[in-house]
């Protein structure tokens, strides 16, 4: 499967650093957000990049806004892509960062996590579930500005600290293989069945 792919990634330390989101460009993926923190992130760490991959309706409003807050040289609009590319611009980036505000679980994080990617995202929906301490940061969101300063610290914390980027990585890589990798979950599905099975009393009629 992919997820296995992913794991043959290596863990990047690149010049410049590189951020990355994914997903469709709607107003409640939160991508305004994101551009915000990471123009607070380039102003302490001026050598990195921002990569989007994805397209939809927030593209236009979301670019005029990366010029009003003259970060347009920094910021990649990669639009909608082949599934290939996407895997490679993943590839090419140190960390994950994923803003959305409303969100049942987010794939893309765990295709971050299996890569070896850390993932910073909001403390909001199911993404926040697959999250941990240890594979990245949970952003409470309790106010924008509040979300958007704690996003650009986690992006400052993992820049300049290679050592914590690759042990989020690696611990990101080994929770992908043992919650969500599909034979582990056949066999903990494999395991209920058993004790259910078990745990029955045995008629005699």
């Amino acid at each position: 499967s992919e997820l296995y792919e992913l794991g043959e990634f290596k863990i990047t330390n690149t010049t410049p650093f590189r951020v990355i989101s994914s997903g469709r460009l709607l107003c409640w993926k939160g991508f305004h957000l994101a551009l915000l923190a990471f123009k607070i992130f380039n102003l302490h760490y001026p050598d990195s990049e921002y990569w989007i991959t994805g397209d939809g309706h927030e593209r236009k409003n979301l670019e005029k806004l990366a010029y009003r807050l003259n970060i347009i040289h920094k910021v990649y609009f990669c639009g909608k892509i082949s599934r290939q590319e996407v895997l490679k611009n993943l590839s090419e980036c140190d960390i994950l960062l994923h803003p959305s505000l409303h969100d049942s679980g987010g794939w893309v994080c765990l295709e971050a996590m299996a890569a070896g990617r850390p993932v910073i995202c909001l403390d909001l929906g199911g993404t926040a579930i697959q999250i941990t301490k240890e594979t990245g940061f949970k952003i409470p969101a309790i106010t924008p500005e509040q979300a958007i300063n704690d996003m650009a610290e986690a992006m400052l914390k993992l820049a300049t600290n290679p050592e914590l980027r690759i042990k989020m990585g690696e611990a990101g890589k080994k929770r992908v293989e043992e919650h969500f990798n599909w034979d582990k979950k056949g066999e903990w599905i494999n395991d209920i069945y058993w004790n259910i099975v078990n745990s029955c009393p045995i008629s005699t009629v």
